[in-house]
């Protein structure tokens, strides 16, 4: 899977959480800015591979949070 860029990746967690999510684009560019671009890199494959796996996105966000 190719590496995104942080406006990239920004805008993919944006859009991931679907509708009016609780969390704005500036909130996932600082998030990312945290992380270090590779480990946000390493977080959207990981989603992107439990749901290609038939895991379910509540399910998954639920995990990410706690």
């Amino acid at each position: 899977m190719p590496q995104l860029m942080l406006e990239e990746l920004a805008s993919y967690f944006f859009y991931a959480q679907g509708g009016e999510g609780p969390y704005t684009l500036h909130d996932f560019v600082r998030l990312i800015d945290e992380l270090g671009l590779q480990r946000a890199n390493e977080v959207r494959e990981d989603v992107v591979r439990q749901i290609a796996d038939g895991r379910r996105l509540p399910v998954i966000r639920a995990e990410l949070v706690a």
